[in-house]
């Protein structure tokens, strides 16, 4: 078995003849055993080797054990278990082993038998956590990925209609100030379908997702979803009107001077945007209603252009 493999035990101990001792009672582990006879030699190693288990003795040339406890812990990443290995054998001594956090205490001097076996049963039980944590891990590395996926975009990558539905409200809150709105705003990306016509699919997917760029670019502090086809949806979170309505400005004038560029040429689009300022007691479905209204307003008036719903 490969070293790199194998359950990593440190034995802590000034004696040589007790580091002996208990490689001779773990010969037969399949574990990779190395030793500190120094407090400055042991946390030297558990960064060199982050092992799985500590045999720690109590009495060392340069350090109290019960110190060194701590100092190790702070070094440890990988979660070792720490078994006390000491002459030291009054009740008070036990007690405080186990009130500071080490797993077991073993007295000098010891039956090679009980060491290895506490040692195994400890190592065993460390294996099982590390197993469990790890798929405890994996479980909530998936569920982001299936959250992520369920409230995403495919292509964009944007908010979809399914977090509109499920987190969009939540995120919504009360304004405690007046002048402050949470601003909806429907958006259309103007005669989108001649883009597909002319140029490709592709061309027209890869023009969605830079205008879906422009969008978050202009909206960090807030929320952008694509909600269907060429159109997008923003909620424009505290915002006073004209700050909602520079916003919605300052969109639709760096999507007209972005160039698309493709085999035959360049081309550029336009969007036309439709305002609506929220209130909690129309809804979201009704809010975005209004705001598609003033949108398709907009498209009335001839295009390319922000309208507010309030103000038709």
């Amino acid at each position: 078995m490969d070293d790199k493999k194998k359950q990593i035990v440190m034995v802590v101990d000034d004696s040589l003849l007790i580091c002996k001792q208990v490689k001779i009672a773990l010969k037969d582990e399949p574990f990779f055993i190395c030793e500190a006879h120094t407090g400055s030699e042991a946390e030297e190693m558990i960064g060199q080797y982050q092992p799985d288990l500590i045999l720690l003795d109590v009495v060392l040339p340069d350090t109290d054990g019960y110190e060194l406890f701590h100092k190790l812990k702070e070094q440890d990443q990988n979660d070792a278990v720490i078994l006390f290995l000491t002459s030291k054998a009054t009740d008070e001594d036990v007690v405080k082993g186990f009130t500071m956090g080490a797993c077991d205490y073993i007295k000098k001097p010891f039956v090679p038998a009980e060491l290895k076996s506490r040692v195994v049963t400890h190592l065993q039980m460390k294996k099982q956590k590390d197993e469990l944590n790890q798929q405890n891990r994996e479980l909530r590395t998936n569920m982001e990925k299936l959250n992520y996926m369920a409230f995403r975009d495919g292509l964009t990558g944007l908010y979809n209609r399914r977090y509109v539905i499920s987190e969009l409200v939540e995120d919504m809150r009360d304004i405690k100030r007046e002048e402050l709105k949470n601003v909806v705003i429907l958006t259309d990306i103007d005669d989108f379908k001649k883009v597909n016509d002319t140029y490709g699919h592709e061309v027209g997917d890869t023009t969605l997702v830079c205008i879906a760029n422009i969008l978050e670019g202009a909206c960090r502090k807030h929320r952008v979803i694509r909600w269907g086809g060429e159109e997008f949806l923003i909620i424009l979170l505290a915002v006073t009107e004209e700050e909602a309505f520079e916003i919605s400005e300052q969109i639709r004038k760096e999507v007209e001077q972005f160039k698309f560029f493709h085999e035959n040429g360049e081309f550029s689009c336009t969007v036309t945007l439709g305002l609506h300022a929220y209130h909690e007691s129309e809804g979201i479905e009704n809010s975005i209603n209004f705001a598609d209204k003033a949108l398709y307003e907009g498209k009335r008036r001839g295009k390319n252009c922000s309208i507010w719903y309030e103000k038709i």
